[in-house]
């Protein structure tokens, strides 16, 4: 007793006031000693008071309203302390997030002419999100994805896999089926530092399937001498994810390794069960590797390796499962001029798939099916003439080889094609608030010769609000599958591709206007998008041998238009409220009916509190995400001999989560806390893959 008396005669009073940078008083905010319980809450006054030892401290002052401030003060002893008037400048911090996507140079994100979307690293964190897909599904309405013969088919706004480029630090995966599917758990989820996303035609930078959007996954770089970290979570279904990552920097070299290892028993199986979800054990690693030899130079180099592999049901008679691996490897070479107006970068990029079958009766044995490569190489500059003037431009070559055993014709078989291209953008500032860029993007491929894809964008600013308009072309080159495919479907029918298709053509319009003012933001964006040529299958019945042939032609259009809005707020300093929502009108012109799937009406909600609670930080949110029905729609006659339109619709459904996130901060160190509630209202429902709540308990631990 006499020691705490001791202790606390010693702790002498501390108190100052927090206001804006308009004078008000800043309510219901954070001031704490950095590695200390001394710290209080800012009362409506803006005025905080609390006692501490005497000594040499960080005062720190935190709000996700304000910019964090770290200010040195010396605490007296024998005397009150009183500190200066602390001034907090408001910012809303997701509308100053650097971005890439939108014109391949670096723009704050309320400076970008092309409107984009990005899901933040704290945004990930606070949601619990395990998979990049959960990342996209928590922020984008209208993502849905679910499982096919051809892996996970991911569908936005009426457009499938084939018509979404996803990229990882600016380079494309490799295409690992038919439907242009690929598997994004390959990037662990805490190795991303942020995800945007650019709707619309984007072929004039990025080339083929740039049709939809362009979602761009930016992966995280050491930013401290020496950092490192592990991530434990275990949820329902026996499901483990362990995750460990290590970082080191100097003045010229810093490098990141990563690695982690995903483990589930999955769920359903049965005859009677609503939906399904193999077995699965997945391992992956990725290094990132940066050299500044001098100032103007920078040399980078990065791998990815990922292996994927799902189990039968236990009551399964199966005796092969599958087993997919990827391995990426790439670097840069970029040299920037003293005076930052000039950067040459020269990048080649190789992504590589393989697809075994695992024949458990025999060891084991693992027996390659498939397996397919794309190769980039490119040549970028950009060069900033003045504060109005600013110009990309490069060259690119790509090549795409894919193997299979049986898919491309009765024996082993490979087929390739490859691109050359070149691409030019002007970035022009006539007037102070207004903003147009004018970019275009020659391709010559070896299959079907020549695309020609401009695009324009303008914006300009008028106080609080900015209007955005764009228009632009895009192209999906037919892929080798559809080119070259010639194998027996399962006895049931025969797949034949075409080596005569032309690539799809899309034709993207889009208006938008966004007001932002403090920490409100709102945005409302009308969109058409006309695809022609537009690749499909049709059946012919050969009725002399019983067969039926399905072949692929470029035999339909189609005509996407919609409106997006998005909101966020933020309530009393501490609440944070972001709301979206999208419908998107999807039709086949050759037919009038919407696109099989199409998806008319979804949305997103969340609400974060975000506090303190003894001076450590917390945050709880609730959050979900709703979609109307999938629709499917065929024309047949009535009893009178009419024709009519018979729709088959799957049914709505929303699902909810709760997510708590607790850390603790000790010097360097930080020890978090996860709990999460994943579909809380325990829907079911055969459009997406969950089989009802689940539960989440999460450790992570940060050094640096």
């Amino acid at each position: 007793m006499l020691s705490v008396w001791v202790s606390a005669q010693n702790l002498v009073q501390v108190d100052g006031r927090l206001i804006t940078s308009d004078k008000k008083s800043a309510e219901n905010i954070s001031v704490a000693l950095q590695g200390t319980g001394y710290g209080a809450l800012a009362d409506e006054q803006g005025r905080f008071s609390f006692k501490a030892k005497p000594g040499h401290y960080q005062l720190v002052v935190f709000s996700i309203a304000y910019e964090k401030v770290e200010i040195p003060v010396h605490i007296k002893a024998g005397t009150s302390n009183h500190l200066p008037d602390i001034e907090l400048k408001v910012i809303a911090k997701e509308l100053e997030e650097v971005v890439v996507t939108g014109t391949r140079t670096e723009k704050r994100l309320s400076e970008a002419p092309v409107q984009t979307t990005v899901v933040g690293q704290q945004s990930i964190q606070k949601a619990a999100s395990v998979s990049v897909i959960e990342s996209l599904q928590d922020n984008i309405p209208g993502l849905i994805v679910t499982p096919n013969a051809m892996g996970n088919n991911m569908r936005i706004k009426g457009l499938n896999s084939r018509y979404v480029l996803i990229l990882v630090d600016g380079e494309r995966l490799v295409s690992e089926g038919a439907g242009g599917n690929i598997n994004l758990d390959q990037i662990d989820v805490n190795n991303i530092k942020r995800i945007e996303m650019v709707n619309g035609a984007a072929s004039a930078l990025y080339g083929s399937n740039a049709v939809g959007a362009v979602i761009n996954i930016i992966t995280k770089e050491t930013s401290h001498a020496v950092e490192a970290g592990a991530n434990v979570i275990a949820q329902s279904y026996n499901t483990f994810k362990t995750k460990a990552h290590v970082g080191l920097k100097t003045k010229k070299i810093s490098s990141r390794i990563s690695a982690f290892r995903h483990s589930s028993d999955g769920f359903g199986g049965d005859d009677n069960d609503v939906v399904y979800a193999a077995a699965y054990e997945d391992y992956g690693s990725n290094i990132k590797f940066k050299y500044t030899p001098a100032k103007q130079w920078d040399i980078k180099l990065n791998g990815r390796v990922f292996s994927h592999e799902t189990f039968n049901p236990e009551k399964s008679l199966e005796v092969i499962h599958s087993l997919r691996r990827n391995f990426a490897t790439g670097g840069n070479v970029a040299y920037t001029s003293k005076d930052n107006r000039y950067t040459l970068q020269l990048s080649g990029n190789f992504d590589k798939y393989f697809d075994y079958n695992v024949l458990e009766e025999k060891n084991n044995e693992k027996r390659k099916k498939n397996s397919s490569y794309y190769l980039s190489n490119r040549l970028l500059n950009t060069f900033s003439l003045n504060d109005k003037w600013e110009f990309v431009g490069g060259v690119e070559y790509n090549y795409e080889e894919t193997f299979a055993t049986n898919t491309l014709g009765p024996i082993p078989t490979t087929k390739s094609l490859d691109d050359a291209n070149v691409f030019a953008q002007a970035d022009y500032k006539p007037l102070k608030d207004l903003d147009v860029i004018l970019g275009m993007r020659y391709t010559y491929n070896s299959v079907y010769k020549d695309a020609f894809t401009p695009k324009l964008s303008l914006m300009y600013t008028a106080g609080h609000f900015k209007f955005r308009a764009g228009t632009g072309t895009a192209f999906r080159a037919p892929s080798i599958k559809e080119l070259y495919y010639n194998f027996d479907h399962q006895g049931m029918f025969w797949i034949y591709g075409n080596p005569d298709l032309t690539p799809e053509r899309g034709l993207y319009n889009s208006v938008s206007t966004e007001y932002t003012n403090g920490t409100f933001n709102a945005s409302v964006s009308l969109y058409h998008n006309k695809i022609s040529d537009k690749i499909s299958q049709y059946k012919i019945q050969i009725d002399s041998i019983f067969q039926t042939q399905m072949h692929y032609t470029n035999i339909s259009s189609a005509t996407l238009q919609g409106i997006d809005v998005n909101m966020s707020l933020l309530l009393l300093q501490v609440l944070r409220l972001q709301a979206n929502y999208s419908f998107c009108d999807a039709k086949n012109n050759a037919t009038g009916l919407q696109i099989p799937g199409n998806v008319k009406h979804s949305g997103t909600l969340s609400l974060t509190w975000n506090s303190y609670i003894a001076n450590s930080p917390f945050s709880l949110q609730f959050s979900g995400r709703f979609n109307s029905a999938q629709i499917y729609q065929t024309r047949i006659k009535d009893d009178a001999g009419h024709e009519i339109v018979k729709d088959e619709k799957s049914k709505d459904f929303s699902v909810w989560k709760v997510v708590l996130v607790k850390p603790f901060y000790i010097n360097n160190h930080m020890l978090e806390l996860t709990a999460k509630v994943d579909n809380v209202f325990n829907t079911k429902n055969s459009l997406f893959v969950n089989p009802g709540t689940q539960y989440l308990f999460g450790l992570r631990y940060t050094f640096n």
